[in-house]
């Protein structure tokens, strides 16, 4: 990924204090947990003057949520001692999150948290569609707003409240027209872990992800 895709890459005041405090100390890293999270995607119409594409379920975290709180995410969650393994944790967390009832997921990407982070996740991205006739329902009580928005229009209008992840997918979901495209490009992805890692330049601590020349 380049600048010119438009994905936030200069952290949080907070955030780059932090990093900065973990590298001139030499902090040592915390195992990441396994997490889970799933693209819901549904079909855009094909109609005059619009080529169709597909609409992702998206939610905003509540703000007083510990991790990304008031960030715009997709449902998932930590893998629980009772999950089978990382998939079965994304069923059940869309389960719990939409009341969708999913059986077919593919895996997109993985993603695990920069080293300095304090809370850090292994995350394996998936992809669904929804299914006929059924609508998810905001019933986590996690997320202050749900619904479904284009990738580009998310990106445009939301890039400044979304972790690097996040934007990453929708850039890479914005150019598909149709949610079968998407499921048959899943199946050949590259799930290598992506770590994005943090260049500290005269202050200033900024995300390199892959592609850029830091990375």
């Amino acid at each position: 990924m380049t600048e010119d895709d438009g994905i936030v890459r200069t952290l949080p005041n907070a955030l780059a204090a932090h990093a900065r405090h973990f590298y001139n100390s030499g902090g040592t890293p915390v195992e990441p947990r396994r997490a889970a999270t799933v693209l819901i995607l549904r079909d855009l119409p094909y109609t005059a003057g619009a080529p169709g594409g597909v609409e992702v379920y998206m939610l905003r975290r509540a703000a007083s949520m510990v991790f990304a709180g008031g960030m715009y995410a997709f449902p998932g969650g930590r893998v629980d001692p009772s999950d089978i393994d990382v998939l079965s944790a994304a069923v059940r967390e869309v389960r719990e999150e939409t009341g969708l009832r999913l059986t077919e997921l593919h895996a997109w990407s993985r993603w695990v948290t920069p080293e300095f982070e304090p809370r850090r996740y292994d995350t394996w991205f998936y992809v669904a569609r929804l299914p006929e006739g059924a609508q998810p329902l905001d019933i986590s009580g996690e997320a202050d707003w749900a619904g479904w928005l284009p990738p580009k229009r998310a990106l445009a209008d939301h890039n400044d409240q979304m972790l690097p992840p996040t934007a990453v997918t929708l850039t890479e979901l914005s150019g598909f027209n149709s949610v079968d495209s998407v499921l048959t490009v899943a199946e050949d992805r590259d799930l290598t872990p992506i770590t994005p890692r943090a260049v500290i330049d005269n202050g200033t601590v900024r995300l390199a992800l892959p592609g850029d020349p830091e990375f």
